[in-house]
């Protein structure tokens, strides 16, 4: 994990949205933004990761339903396995087949799920690094939705649910 390289991040992408025109803020709540609300960063939650690609199902399109009732497609890329806090955990990771090179996410309820984060889960953007997947959960973020009612968000997938606590990445937004 990169520290500074995080920190530069978050303050940019505040900055980034309490300015341009495609943030998820309205105006008026722009008006009054002064940060986004994160865990210090953790890099116990910093993976680098293979993507085991032998599980039912791999390649197959996944539906996933949203809160306004639209639907998403993904595919199921296939498992990665880590462990936090001496618990082994296997999560399916996804890729959206209308990125020209796939990008892989993890949609994700944690224990801290409608306590300190967001109560419809978060999001972590996947890189790959050579055959790993990096998956840095210091990265992880909310859907628009979390911001205001304009937008809707998936709704976390059951296979995506982790028992343990994350705290790393975005809290909630108020």
């Amino acid at each position: 994990m990169d520290e500074p390289s995080l920190i530069k991040f978050r303050k940019e992408k505040d900055e980034h949205w309490r300015q341009d025109k495609e943030s998820p803020f309205t105006e008026k709540q722009k008006e009054s933004f002064v940060g986004l609300n994160y865990f210090s960063p953790n890099p116990h939650l910093y993976f680098e990761l293979p993507l085991e690609t032998n599980t039912p199902g791999v390649g197959e399109e996944v539906i996933i339903h949203t809160t306004g009732g639209d639907k998403q497609i993904y595919k199921k890329a296939g498992k990665i396995s880590f462990q936090v806090d001496g618990k082994n955990l296997e999560v399916v990771v996804y890729e959206d087949p209308e990125i020209e090179q796939y990008q892989y996410y993890l949609l994700f309820k944690d224990q801290t799920t409608g306590k300190e984060t967001y109560e419809n889960g978060r999001m972590l953007q996947i890189e790959g690094k050579g055959d790993k997947l990096v998956v840095d959960f210091n990265y992880a973020y909310n859907p628009y939705s979390s911001y205001n009612e304009n937008w809707d968000c998936p709704i976390i997938p059951e296979e995506t649910h982790l028992p343990v606590r994350i705290e790393a990445g975005e809290k909630k937004f108020r």
